[in-house]
């Protein structure tokens, strides 16, 4: 007969140095995983965060109550998503205080290289802009299902039945890229309407 597996939570909130140990063998080297396959982390960068998510829920589980590890899961999801979201303000404006530092810098400077950056990675960041608008488990099970996860261990992320999830994430997909066409056409119209207007004023 399987033995069943003691709750997380229950664990972190009774012992708290049994409870990293669990906390990083049942969760961290699958947020580390996530860190640097979507958001483009580097390995210590990506450890950096998944290491400050674990100590703060190891701090903070005993504030909570819950019911299932599925909730608790989400509970740590949603931790490492604000180191996450942090860190990326973070290196967003170091790279624009780099382009105003070096903003007289000759073709081949770093601001110019940097910019360039900024232009290409311009679809992620629309991306990231649009999954924020959907509710919290939907997002988690695009994100998780793009890195191929099977549908068995998103639903211990997730509240909602295994079984449902394929047809969940098919219409969520959907309805992501719908949103992106979307906003992509509309700023295609708008730069070619700026760059109209800019000709016209140009004119003599």
């Amino acid at each position: 007969m399987k033995q069943e597996q003691t709750e997380t939570y229950k664990v972190v909130a009774q012992k708290k140095k049994e409870g990293i140990a669990l906390l990083y063998g049942r969760y961290g080297k699958r947020l580390h995983g996530y860190a640097q396959f979507n958001w483009k982390l580097t390995e210590d960068e990506a450890w950096d965060i998944v290491y400050k998510t674990l100590y703060k829920v190891l701090e903070s589980t005993s504030s909570y109550t819950f019911d299932s590890e599925k909730k608790y899961g989400s509970f740590i999801f949603k931790v490492f998503m604000n180191y996450l979201r942090q860190n990326y303000r973070d290196t967003k404006k170091m790279k624009e205080h780099l382009v105003v530092e070096n903003q007289e810098a000759p073709e081949s400077s770093p601001a110019i290289e940097e910019n360039a950056e900024e232009i290409h990675s311009e679809k992620m960041l629309l991306l990231k802009s649009e999954l924020e608008k959907f509710e919290d488990w939907e997002r988690m099970l695009l994100l998780l299902r793009s890195q191929d996860m099977p549908y068995s261990e998103i639903a211990k992320y997730v509240n909602r039945p295994e079984e449902q999830l394929k047809v969940y994430y098919q219409r969520l997909k959907t309805t992501l890229a719908k949103r992106m066409n979307e906003k992509l056409q509309e700023k295609s119209g708008d730069t070619k309407v700026a760059a109209d207007k800019k000709n016209q004023d140009g004119k003599p």
